[in-house]
Formats: structure tokens, sequence, C-alpha cells
């Protein structure tokens, strides 16, 4: 994996990171359109903003930002369900 992560940056920037904007953005733009249509938006979603985060910090921060949320989420929903049910 490094010899592929130094050739990788060993092409020039204005090559690099265009390549990454158009890849990254059409796939989180997959992911939106798959999140009213059959397919893994949200996983399409989180994957654009990891291939994105490799050269743009804000795409990191995004990316830093949607995981919290997720972890969040889990913590929340693992506390929610070890509560009693009640039936109303």
């Amino acid at each position: 994996m490094a010899p592929l992560k130094k050739g990788w940056y060993r092409v020039p920037a204005t090559i690099r990171k265009p390549l990454v904007f158009m890849i990254g953005f059409a796939i989180v733009g997959a992911g939106i359109v798959m999140l009213v249509t059959p397919g893994p938006g949200w996983a399409a979603i989180f994957l654009g903003f990891a291939i994105l985060a490799t050269e743009f910090a804000f795409a990191e921060k995004v990316r830093d930002w949607l995981v919290d949320f997720l972890k969040n989420l889990i913590e929340f929903s693992l506390h929610e369900l070890k509560k009693p049910w009640k039936l109303p």
C-alpha cells in the first residue's frame, strides 16, 4: 500500500486535486440520489467525503462531523434500546 500511496503523491497537485474533487463529488452526488432511490446512499456519501478528505480540509471537517454524528446516534440508539419499553 505504501508504494501506491507514494506513487499517488508523485502525481502533480494540479492533476491530483481536480481528479479527487470530481471523483469525490460524483460519489457524494450518487449517494444523495440513492437516498431517495434504492441503494446505499449514506455509505456512498461517507465514502465520497472520505475520498475528498484525502486532499481537502473542508471535506475532512465534514467527514469528522459525520463520524461524530454517527457515533452519537449509535450511542443514543443503544441507550434507548436498554430502557424498558412502555406500551400506551
